[in-house]
């Protein structure tokens, strides 16, 4: 007889807890919506981040050991061009064919 109630009162909490999330998160939604706006209008945000190098993300730079890439007379040397792929067209690009025969 206990089990039944166990049981009984776990369905009970269950649906009670979901239709009372139903109406008490937006509610929290908003007044959490409405707090985080009113600390970003005020400027206590909090994400206000301060460094004393003018590089935000480190003190090493790795582009800083790369050579120029221009000649002297300002024309640009390329290292590297990938290769085009040719494109196909109709039944190339559709896929495998396979030959059937048709049974009666």
């Amino acid at each position: 007889m206990t089990a039944i109630y166990f049981i009984l009162s776990v369905i009970l909490f269950y649906y009670a807890f979901k239709f009372g999330m139903r109406l008490l998160l937006p509610f929290a939604m908003k007044k959490l919506a409405e707090r985080m706006m009113k600390k970003a209008q005020q400027g206590q945000g909090g994400f206000t981040y301060t460094y004393k190098t003018g590089n935000p993300f480190g003190t090493q730079n790795p582009f800083e050991n790369q050579t120029n890439s221009r000649n002297s007379d300002g024309q640009v040397k390329v290292d590297y061009v990938p290769q085009v792929e040719e494109r196909r067209k109709g039944t190339e690009t559709a896929g495998e064919f396979i030959d059937f025969e048709e049974v009666k």
